[in-house]
Formats: structure tokens, sequence, C-alpha cells
């Protein structure tokens, strides 16, 4: 979708950032759902796409931060509902900037938004315009909830010998769940090696990739993705699958648009129903970005609910 000028708010652009906006592309007027991920330390909202560089030209990047004011569908100043591993809060974007060819604006946040921004971990979120938001649905899934005040003098008031005892159980579960996972690693690492791609070329550049993320998926804990790929992604054989505590294993069908290849990121429930969607970095020829996969769990289909931070190699 081109730069429009934006009549509504009675404003022209400068000489200078009328020349930039043709290098402008924003996401379509009524979308109201967006990714929002931390970059350089930093939590972003992307809105757009930039065909220019003005990383190095000082006014040509004042010329953009009034061209993208003037014309993008969300102004600085916009209150959206954040919905990420730690929960839901309410946040607003400032500051337009570039980030890798994109248009993003910074999220303004809670402490633990920011503080979580410096950490090591890969975050993702999804992003609603906050005027467009259903309340979410509770869940009581283990892994998202903190242990009350009750729990934790519970816990004190046991013997060292006690949480000792406990503690192993719990490590030997989880022991015993990893070994599951490799296992189910394993067995479809196997199963797609019996494909071979088409053409001599391909098969000399063949490689395996794997990655998995916890998660509340019903019954499941733990998402598994493997996939087979040869030359620049261009022939991929991939399996997603859910592996539940009990060793079910649940295969999904992946329907994400271009991206043919996905490396798991996190997990978090995206849209409020309880069951936590998948955060993958996607990647097709020449060309990747971050989505939001939507688990359906009775229809075993993992669908694509929103993408941003696209990039591409000319």
């Amino acid at each position: 979708m081109a730069a429009v000028r934006d009549t509504t708010l009675e404003r022209e652009l400068s000489p200078g950032a009328d020349s930039i906006a043709p290098f402008l592309v924003f996401a379509p007027t009524e979308s109201r759902a967006f990714v929002a991920a931390v970059r350089n330390k930093q939590w972003l909202l992307d809105v757009g796409r930039m065909d220019l560089d003005v990383r190095k030209d000082s006014a040509k990047a004042r010329a953009f931060r009034e061209a993208a004011q003037v014309l993008s569908p969300v102004p600085a100043g916009s209150a959206f509902r954040l919905h990420w591993g730690q929960g839901i809060e309410d946040v607003v974007v400032d500051s337009f900037a570039v980030y890798n060819g994109r248009i993003v604006l910074r999220v303004i946040g809670s402490p633990a938004l920011d503080s979580a921004a410096r950490g090591k971990a890969q975050l993702v979120a999804f992003a609603e315009r906050a005027d467009s938001v259903a309340e979410p649905v509770p869940t009581a899934c283990e892994l998202r909830i903190e242990p009350d005040s009750a729990a934790r003098a519970a816990l004190a008031a046991l013997t060292p010998a006690v949480r000792r005892a406990e503690a192993v159980a719990r490590a030997s579960a989880d022991s015993t769940f990893n070994a599951r996972v490799a296992f189910v690693r394993d067995s479809l690492d196997a199963v797609l090696r019996l494909e071979r791609p088409p053409y001599e070329r391909l098969q000399r550049r063949l490689k395996v990739s794997s990655s998995q993320a916890r998660g509340c998926f019903g019954e499941a804990r733990r998402a598994l993705i493997v996939s087979l790929r040869a030359g620049d992604v261009e022939w991929v054989r991939e399996r997603v699958v859910l592996i539940a505590p009990s060793g079910a294993v649940t295969a999904l069908r992946v329907d994400d648009g271009r991206f043919r290849a996905h490396e798991l990121l996190t997990a978090f429930d995206a849209d409020g129903d309880g069951v936590d969607d998948l955060a993958v970095r996607g990647t097709t020829q020449r060309a990747g970005g971050t989505a939001l996969l939507r688990l359906d769990l009775n229809r075993r289909r993992a669908e694509r609910l929103v993408a941003g931070f696209a990039w591409e190699v000319f």
C-alpha cells in the first residue's frame, strides 16, 4: 500500500518530508493488529516498510519522522494492548524510527516490560489497538500461575529434607519429559531424511534444523519444529508437533503464507483463548520475518495471526 497524505490532519508536509513520502509503505489503514518485538534492547512496533536509507543523513531522518507522523495509520501516542510472555498490559507507542528497513514505533510500558527487554531472551508480542480488544479469557495453566503467599508459606514450612525430595521429583519428571522430547525430535529427523530433493546440487546442501518452546497447549507443554532444508530454503520438509508430559504427540498443519521454514522463538497466549500461540522466525527464498501463529487445537492447525519485521535479500 503506497503512502497517501492524510488530509484530515490539515497539515502540509515540508519539501523535505514530501520527497521522503514516496519511500514509506505502511500497513493498511484498517489494520488493528501488529507485531511487537525486542530489538537493540527496546520494544518496537512494526507498522511498515522504509525503502530509503536515512540513518546517515540527519536531514533525511528528520524528514522521515515528519512524514511518518502525518502518513502513518498508527500515529505516535496511540494506545495498544500488548499480549506477551508475562501477561497482558496496556502500552502506548511514540517516536518513529527505522530498524532494518522497517518503520517502527517505540513501545512504552511497565517497568517489567522494560526490564525484560534488557535480558537475553528473544521476545515477541501481539499488539492490538486498544479500542478493538476483547477481554482475555483467564487460564489455569500452571506455567503461567505465580505461587501465592499461602503456597510460598506452605513451602517454607516444609522441612529441608521434604523440600529436597520434592525438588528431586520435579527434576526427575523434567528429565523424563526432556528425554521424550529428544526422542520425538530424533524420530522426526529420521523420517524427514527419508525424503531427498530432486536435484543433486540441493542434495549436497541438506541440513536439519530444530527448535522448541515451552507453553500451555491444552494438555501439551512443549512445541517442537523439525525441518529438513536444502539450498536457500528452496526445498523444505517440516514437521510441527505438540508434546504432552504423558508422552502424547499431536501433529499440526501450518498455514503461514509465503514462509516455508520456521524457527520457534517463544510461546504465549496472543489471542486470550487460554491456549498459547507460537512466535516464529519464518523464512523463504531470500526473505523472512517474524510471525505469530495461532493454534487451533480442534483443527490441529497453526495459522498466521499477524507478521512483521520482514526482511529481504536482493
